[in-house]
């Protein structure tokens, strides 16, 4: 990955890593289903909400799909990865009320300038694998501007705490940059093997604190905070004993300390109260 891209090439270098992700089956292989606290987590903060649902980085639909089968509410799902959404689309097209999805290619500045929503889903780490923080900030500003002012924000990072200890270490000694920008705890490479070659991936760990902080800069305010699991999200989705036994285990855990650490905001008005 090009530590001197653009924003325009971050984009571009992770529309490519994540065709090649999808077009290999490792993604399903891995996560066949949505983790179920987590959507019950969704339905839970998004219910009595207003409008339609926005799904921001909603990869192969596995939470698009659940929605569709637990909302009436209309859709739209955005990615990056044209090889993802016609795995969406193959997965919709025989499947009640899938006129109400509408399925948008691209990093989300594609939706109509007037469109708002209610719920705003950004699941999965896929703020963390936006970039550094101009690119993470403009994509939340980017979901701010197209909610509307009651809406909630349903989003998951990974942990700082939990995630991927080595890398960390290593981004410690060498800070390697993240597309060209300045360094910042948190930031790591990590590769994975898909179909034989390893791919290079960007990531952003986050605090408790940094993530609520991000948020508030970008006009959204925390309503609560927990742990997104306490095992491996891919422990959870294959293995339904193993989603059991998480359920019980995140009781005691904090948010800080989740394998991921989920949240719900809303939006703050211009005064910089909630709405």
């Amino acid at each position: 990955m090009n530590s001197n891209s653009t924003p325009s090439t971050v984009v571009d270098d992770m529309r490519d890593l994540y065709d090649r992700y999808f077009e290999s089956a490792d993604y399903q292989r891995r996560y066949p289903q949505p983790n179920p606290s987590t959507l019950a987590f969704v339905l839970r903060h998004g219910a009595g909400v207003e409008g339609s649902i926005l799904d921001m980085g909603c990869g192969n639909g596995r939470y698009t799909l659940a929605l569709l089968h637990h909302t009436a509410a209309q859709i739209t799902a955005c990615d990056i990865s044209s090889k993802a959404l016609r795995e969406l689309e193959s997965h919709l097209a025989h499947l009640p009320g899938k006129d109400r999805v509408s399925v948008l290619h691209g990093s989300g500045d594609q939706l109509p300038v007037a469109s708002q929503h209610g719920l705003l889903l950004l699941l999965f780490g896929v703020l963390s694998h936006a970039g550094a923080k101009a690119e993470r900030m403009a994509m939340l500003e980017n979901l701010r501007a197209h909610a509307s002012n009651k809406a909630r924000l349903i989003l998951s990072v990974p942990s700082v705490w939990r995630r991927r200890p080595l890398e960390l270490l290593k981004s410690l000694f060498t800070r390697q940059r993240a597309y060209g920008k300045p360094w910042q705890l948190g930031d790591i490479h990590f590769s994975r093997l898909i179909d034989g070659q390893r791919l290079q991936f960007f990531y952003h760990l986050y605090t408790l604190s940094q993530l609520r902080a991000e948020l508030r800069e970008a006009g959204w305010e925390v309503l609560v905070a927990e742990p997104e699991s306490a095992l491996p999200e891919w422990l959870i989705t294959q293995r339904p004993l193993m989603e059991k036994i998480d359920r019980v285990l995140q009781f005691f855990l904090p948010a800080a300390l989740g394998y991921g650490i989920r949240v719900a905001a809303r939006p703050l008005t211009l005064e910089g109260n909630a709405s």
